[in-house]
């Protein structure tokens, strides 16, 4: 039986799951019709169902409220540097840190870069075999995916990894480093002390003038906020504690960051279950300059 708000999520998640959709943003229409070959007329079904079986497995806000959907990656002002970073060199290298269904990482090969120089992690394998379904490309895709906990500092290929298994995929990334990290919506989902743990980790795979870019909610109150697990908090930054965050993960890694970022209503809506009044979008550039 197909996954519903209703039998398949405890009373807590229902909050978070929006009604199935009747339209979607014209950027990941796009590239389900053009990258994915979805016929127009079957993309709406197909969004829904795959919503719902990743909803079933992962009962996430950004999946209940379809925000998967949206290409963060395309719509940061640093995209089209990327772009020509990596499409110039066969050793740059992508990683999407929390990639969930790696709609990003899909965005990217459209616009020409090589799937083999871009890697996809997260915490949860069944949202990266959704991704496959989702794209329609488990035959076609050379990227890798990898199931690892950040702040573990370790983690393995999957089932869902392109090549090679049960290696120890975050020693391999640290050794070989990264050009271009992607990390949205990843920090908010923790306490401050948290996200310095996880960003000093995360930190040891960025290479010398490598970036890390991404947006997550922020707040124009920095603070402790009620997290998504019943009982729990999460910190919220605007610019300013974002780049105190950084000066600390500087000084336990020995290394140096220069964070720009912004703070905006794009994506934001204060009626939602997962935001209110202060909540911003935080869009950050992190360079790491030695």
């Amino acid at each position: 039986m197909a996954a519903n708000n209703e039998t398949s999520k405890p009373d807590r998640n229902r909050k978070w799951y929006q009604a199935d959709l009747t339209e979607v943003n014209e950027p990941i229409r796009k590239l389900l019709e053009n990258y994915s070959k979805v016929p127009s007329d079957k993309v709406i079904q197909h969004v829904n169902q795959i919503r719902e079986r990743g909803f079933a497995s992962n009962p996430y806000p950004c999946i209940g409220l379809y925000r998967f959907l949206n290409l963060t990656l395309l719509t940061h002002p640093l995209y089209p540097t990327i772009l020509k970073r990596l499409r110039a060199s066969p050793e740059a290298t992508y990683l999407d840190l929390g990639c969930c269904f790696g709609q990003d990482l899909r965005q990217l090969v459209q616009d020409g870069v090589p799937s083999e120089r871009l890697t996809g992690l997260d915490v949860e394998g069944a949202l990266m075999e959704c991704g496959y379904d989702l794209f329609l490309d488990r035959g076609s895709l050379r990227s890798r995916f990898v199931v690892a906990d950040v702040f573990e500092g370790n983690g393995s290929g999957s089932e869902v990894a392109a090549a090679g298994q049960g290696v120890e995929e975050w020693a391999r990334l640290e050794e070989r480093g990264v050009d271009v990290l992607h990390c949205s919506a990843f920090f908010h989902l923790f306490t401050l002390e948290r996200q310095v743990a996880a960003a000093t980790k995360i930190a040891r795979l960025v290479k010398r003038m490598g970036v890390l870019v991404g947006r997550q909610i922020g707040s124009v109150v920095p603070g402790d906020v009620p997290a998504i697990s019943e009982g729990s908090v999460s910190y919220r930054h605007d610019v300013a504690t974002f780049g105190d965050m950084w000066k600390r993960v500087g000084e336990a890694t020995c290394t140096r960051w220069e964070v720009c970022g912004s703070m905006d209503m794009v994506g934001i809506n204060p009626q939602s279950p997962v935001e209110d009044e202060n909540s911003r979008r935080l869009l950050f550039t992190v360079t790491r300059l030695e």
